[in-house]
This record gives C-alpha cells, structure tokens and sequence, in this order.
C-alpha cells in the first residue's frame, strides 16, 4: 500500500533552493569582483610612487643640508647636514610669513572672484541662444589655450604706463592728461591686487565658465518648476534648488582653484617683465627667488616642503567635503 504526501515536493524544493544559496568554496583570486577596482588601479598608483618618491626623497634630504651653488657645483665638500637649522631659519624670517599672508589674501581675493564670476557668466551663457553660446565658448577655449606666460606679456603691454590701452580709455573716458601716463605697477598693492588678479582670473575663467555651464544642465528642470509653484522667488530657486544640486562640482572647482591660485607665477613673472619687486612676491616667486636667483638650494627646500603642507591641507578639507557630500547623497 502506498501513501502520496506533500512533505517529499517539499523536501526536494528546499535542497534545491539551499543548494544555490550556498557559496561555492572558491571564489577566485580576485573575490568575485571583488578587488578588480584596486588591481586595475595599482598600475597607476606604482607609476606615481616610482615617479614621486626619489624627488620628495631628495627634496627632503637637501632640507636638511647647507647646499648651494657653489657647494653643489665648485666644491660639494662643504655641504654638510645641519638637522632643522634650515627650518629655524626659513620659520623665523619675517619675510617669509609676509609672503605666506600675501599668497593666502591674493588666493582668497583669485578664487571668490573667479567662482562668482564664472557662475554668473554660466548662468548668462544658458540664456543665450545655440549660436551665440558657440560662439562664446569657442572664444574662451581660445583664451583658454594661451600660455600663461604670454598672457601675462599682453596684459603687462596693455597696462603700461606709456602707450597702454587702458590709461588712453580712462584719458578718453575721464578727460584728465595724467591718466595717459598712469602707472598702475608703481604701488605693489594696485600691481599684485588689481592688475596681477585680472589676468589671473581672466585665464581661470574659461574652465570655469564650461565647467558650471555643464553643471547647470544637470539641475533638474522639474525641481525649477516645482520651485516656482511652491512661490518661491528666482534667488530662493538658486540658493535652494540649484546651488545643491551643483554643490560637488563647486567644491572642486574651488579647491582646484586654490591650488592654482597660491602657487601662481608665470603671470606675476611676466608683468614684472622677470624681475617681480618684493611687494609682488607670492609663495611661487619667493621660491624661485630663493631657489634660482639666490642659489639657496636647502632654503628653497624648506619652502617647498611648507607649499607642500600647505596643499596637504586643503586636499583634506576637499577630500572631507567629497565625504560629506557622497554620504548625503
């Protein structure tokens, strides 16, 4: 006699499903998948220690020794180690914390300037028509692919005080014969805080102005809509439905930027036609002036190690907001 019940069907079902649930013993060298974004990324990462760590290495050492050019070239027996006096005596030059206050207010006064300019020449190049916004981002690559170097010798011809373009505007402009021989590189604050700056932000901002165009597509045109329903008013949609969504490409714009401006040179450099007054040194020019006008190797080290420290912080305070912002999302 036999008996039919449900319990075998059963049975059977759950071996089944336990049987496909259950992980296989290997799963191979890389996990699954596992660990394929670090294998794929160890190539580059080897590359960029093997081409970074002998030059932070030497950089390092010569911080430590009295070198310059005479020790290095006519008689490299003079160079000897001398612990931190280096950094005692770079760390204690007043001239050297003057140079570090002008490189933050001159980065500060670069990167405001530039962000808020380049977002409100983004926002108007999503206003104009197909063409005319062409046309416009055709001429800032154009302005984008000049040298720096060359930009700065432009801008030193149009600011000049005998035959400069812009003395014989504020002359047309103001009527007064003075202004046709202005000098506007004669007071170091005018020189470094005006002109110096146009022509900074005036080649940062291309990148910025493409970079926040392209941002600004990504807003969603719903949440605008909904905006404007909900009452409220264009600069109450900007704070609180554009600036949000923009937010990530803000923060690295703006520590990108921080990172260009503080070390500027080429610019400075050429306006000064290659010899920058005191009063327009930044960190860039100081370090070429220590390094490559003085020929005081080791004292230029320890300001190079200084920069270095100094941009270590600003990539953790980017790299903290990257965080941040990757979690609220």
């Amino acid at each position: 006699m036999s008996v039919t019940s449900n319990d075998t069907p059963v049975a059977a079902e759950t071996a089944a499903v336990a049987a496909v649930a259950r992980p296989g013993r290997r799963r191979g060298f890389l996990a699954g998948g596992r660990y394929i974004p670090y294998v794929m990324i160890l190539p580059a990462a080897a590359v960029l220690i093997g081409v970074m760590a002998y030059p932070l290495f030497s950089l390092f050492d010569l911080s430590f020794q009295n070198v310059n050019r005479y020790a290095q070239l006519v008689n490299p027996g003079l160079a000897q180690y001398i612990g931190f006096d280096g950094y005692a005596k770079v760390l204690g030059d007043s001239q050297f914390w003057d140079v570090v206050l002008r490189s933050v207010y001159f980065t500060v006064e670069l990167v405001v300037l530039s962000m808020v300019l380049g977002l409100l020449f983004a926002l108007l190049l999503n206003r104009v028509s197909t063409w005319a916004k062409v046309t416009v981002i055709t001429v800032l690559m154009f302005v984008w692919a000049i040298p720096a170097i060359v930009t700065g010798t432009v801008f030193r011809w149009i600011f000049a005080s005998k035959g400069g373009i812009v003395d014989y505007v504020m002359y047309l402009v103001g009527g007064n014969e003075a202004a046709k021989s202005y000098d506007w590189f004669k007071d170091p604050t005018i020189g470094l805080y005006v002109v110096s700056a146009v022509v900074i932000i005036w080649g940062a901002l291309p990148f910025l102005v493409i970079g926040l165009n392209a941002a600004l597509t990504q807003v969603p045109p719903e949440l605008m809509e909904a905006a404007k329903l909900d009452g409220a008013s264009t600069l109450q949609s900007f704070r609180h439905v554009v600036i949000p969504v923009i937010k990530p490409f803000l923060v690295i714009t703006a520590a990108l930027s921080f990172i260009w401006d503080f070390q500027v040179f080429a610019q400075i450099f050429a306006l000064r036609n290659s010899a920058p007054e005191p009063g327009y040194w930044n960190i860039g020019i100081y370090l070429y002036e220590k390094g490559i006008v003085s020929s005081h190797y080791s004292s230029s080290s320890v300001i190079s190690i200084a920069m270095i420290l100094l941009m270590l912080a600003v990539l953790v305070f980017y790299i903290r907001q990257m965080v941040k912002i990757g979690a609220q999302d």
